[in-house]
């Protein structure tokens, strides 16, 4: 058992906070302006980027752990990340939209709707899937390509809503070149380094700035510009919202370790908000300039890709190399799968009471129910008295092969 030390603890505090301040950097720069044009070029709308580019994008983290889990570690700690981040997803980022982004934007019910239906889909054959505590390789097909269907439905997405309703083509539909607009213009590499403050800033503007700079300068060198190659700037945001999640994820566990936090509370907890912090960073940053259903149908589609692609493919993938089903732990699969449905309903039905309007009447709803969920789990697992979290023991030791 490795050596406690509160140099640790406090260095790796300051390292998550560095963290999550570069990745709101990464998200505002890259990530967002790279999305924009996209949707710009292929005349997509708000809604289906959201539930599309950026879901996937912002579920890299989630990728990542399953496929380590899956075919290295040989254990199920993936699925367990996947339930934790679902219930951040759509509870946490709708709180944190809600409550702290200070605007009041009115939804769309369609694409809510439509994602929750599928959301809740994905949790039934999640479930047919682990029933029996095994995954077979027609099972792992299925899921996987099952995403290819939802994909095939939201392209076809607007002919389908034209007929149920009446659809405004131009609504929800980035109608602006994002290189020529005058209001939040994308940045060219030059304006992202040299964007210094100017004199008469006051004295914390500064001070912000140059703590930002090092993360600031560290981004504009390995990533290109929104306003060159933005899929190559879409696909490096990507991989550094990867690597940043690891490292959040993995500072955070050093401080569990430290603090004595039981394996199974720093999943529900450290592993589920590492792993969904790019989630929530895009996800705000895309409701104060106005896409309120790009945020949701953002943090609900994240969701359906975890399940159909951060679990169906790691899944395919060890079933076909090793030839032989996958056992996995279903017990507590029916309390799982009933908290990811509540939590689906909570939303919903919180935004479907306030007439789709996502402000703060839901965002405390929905964190309240955050709040209450994380008060329940832990106190079931305190029951279970697990042992306390240690990254340099056998069990983590994946980690670093």
């Amino acid at each position: 058992m490795r050596k406690k030390s509160a140099g640790y603890t406090v260095a790796c505090v300051f390292i998550s906070i560095y963290i999550f301040i570069t990745l709101a950097i990464l998200c505002e720069t890259y990530l967002i302006p790279s999305i924009e044009r996209l949707c710009y070029t292929l005349k997509m709308t708000y809604d289906v980027a959201g539930a599309t580019f950026m879901a996937a994008a912002t579920s890299a983290p989630e990728l990542f752990v399953c496929l380590v889990a899956t075919l290295i570690a040989k254990g199920d700690i993936g699925i367990g990340t996947i339930i934790g981040s679902s219930v951040f997803n759509v509870l946490a980022i709708a709180a944190l939209c809600g409550v702290f982004s200070g605007v009041y934007t009115k939804l769309d019910w369609w694409p809510i709707t439509r994602d929750c239906f599928w959301y809740l889909l994905t949790i039934c054959m999640l479930f047919g899937v682990l029933y029996d505590s095994r995954v077979e390789l027609h099972e792992a097909i299925i899921l996987f390509l099952m995403y290819f269907v939802y994909l095939i439905e939201l392209i076809f997405d607007r002919k389908i809503q034209s007929i149920c309703r009446k659809v405004d083509v131009e609504k929800d539909t980035l109608t602006e070149n994002p290189m020529t607009r005058e209001e939040d213009p994308l940045k060219s590499f030059k304006e992202i380094v040299c964007g210094f403050p100017k004199k008469e800033e006051k004295a914390y503007h500064k001070v912000w700035f140059a703590i930002k700079y090092p993360a600031i300068l560290l981004l504009a060198v390995t990533t290109p510009s929104a306003r060159s190659i933005y899929v190559f700037c879409l696909l490096m945001a990507i991989a550094w919202i990867s690597v940043l999640s690891y490292l959040v994820t993995w500072s955070l566990t050093i401080v569990g370790h430290n603090i004595g936090v039981p394996d199974s509370i720093m999943g529900l907890t450290v592993l589920a908000f590492g792993t969904s912090v790019p989630e929530g960073v895009s996800s705000f940053i895309v409701v104060r300039k106005g896409y309120g259903s790009m945020a949701m149908c953002n943090a609900i589609g994240s969701n359906t890709f975890d399940i159909f692609i951060c679990m169906g493919l790691p899944w395919l993938i060890a079933v076909a190399i090793e030839k032989k089903d996958i056992h996995v732990n279903s017990d507590g699969l029916a309390i799982n799968v009933g908290v990811l449905i509540l939590t689906g309903a909570i939303a919903y039905f919180s935004l479907l009471g306030t007439k789709f309007v996502l402000g703060k009447i839901v965002g405390w709803i929905c964190l309240v129910s955050y709040v209450a969920f994380l008060i329940v789990a832990i106190t079931l697992e305190l029951i279970k008295l697990k042992p306390v979290c240690d990254i340099e023991s056998g069990y983590y030791s994946y980690y670093t092969k």
